[in-house]
């Protein structure tokens, strides 16, 4: 009987010396990587206060109508949470709880509108907030409320959660004088960047001035897909 067995473990389980040798590799390895984790999770302190993003510093500097406490939460995921008056972000093990006295009022200027007020709309969040910032500020201020669909994260449903709550101030616009603006002006804008830029500056350097938006017509590589998005943004004097 033992030796039966004995052949079942030779004929299934035997490994030459390189084998072994492979084997006993890995299994230090198993240990090595096992050690360094628990080593992680135990000995690296948790409590390290963590760099706050500016929005968070906005809610942090607006003492005058702002709560502020902590609580621990171990289970709570690393984002707002967006009810009528209580707002908290965290970071590891701290959560922070922010509350606001007094709730906005609608509907909201998107081309206006703060980071702490972006933050009470429905379904934006910090991150999509400061996004909405970055864009409008590229672009110059928005002009219509489908162009938050162009930020990245930014659903098109959200634009029916955010009926009747949000609107956009074309007066807050910044245009482009097109027959004075620089190149390097003119390609940091996100509709125009470096092809168009170029384009449009090399047909005024050779035809002077433009006098409209027909002139822009003129040029081949403008279409009407192209007008229709750069024409909010420009003028001609």
């Amino acid at each position: 009987m033992k030796t039966q067995i004995k052949q079942f473990f030779l004929r299934f389980f035997y490994f030459n010396t390189n084998e072994r040798k492979g084997l006993t590799v890995l299994f230090f390895l198993m240990v090595f990587l096992q050690g360094l984790s628990f080593s992680y999770k135990y000995y690296v302190s948790a409590e390290d206060v963590p760099e706050l993003s500016m929005i968070e510093l906005d809610w942090l500097a607006d003492t005058s109508t702002t709560n502020l406490y902590k609580k621990r939460d171990y289970n709570h995921p690393n984002h707002y949470t967006n009810s009528s008056k209580k707002y908290l972000f965290s970071h590891g093990k701290d959560t922070v709880y922010l509350n606001k006295k007094n709730s906005i009022k609608y509907p909201v200027d998107i081309n206006s509108a703060d980071s702490i007020t972006l933050v009470y709309l429905p379904k934006i969040g910090p991150y999509l907030a400061s996004k909405i910032i970055e864009y409008r500020t590229k672009l110059g201020g928005f002009h219509s409320l489908d162009q938050l669909t162009e930020i990245w994260s930014f659903k098109e449903d959200y634009l029916y959660d955010l009926s009747g709550k949000i609107w956009v101030d074309p007066k807050n616009i910044t245009y482009l004088p097109i027959n004075k603006v620089s190149f390097d002006e003119l390609k940091s804008h996100p509709y125009f960047k470096y092809s168009l830029s170029r384009t449009i500056i090399n047909y005024r350097m050779q035809h002077g001035n433009y006098k409209g938006i027909d002139d822009l017509k003129n040029i081949k590589t403008v279409n009407d897909s192209i007008l229709h998005l750069i024409k909010p943004y420009i003028r001609f004097d």
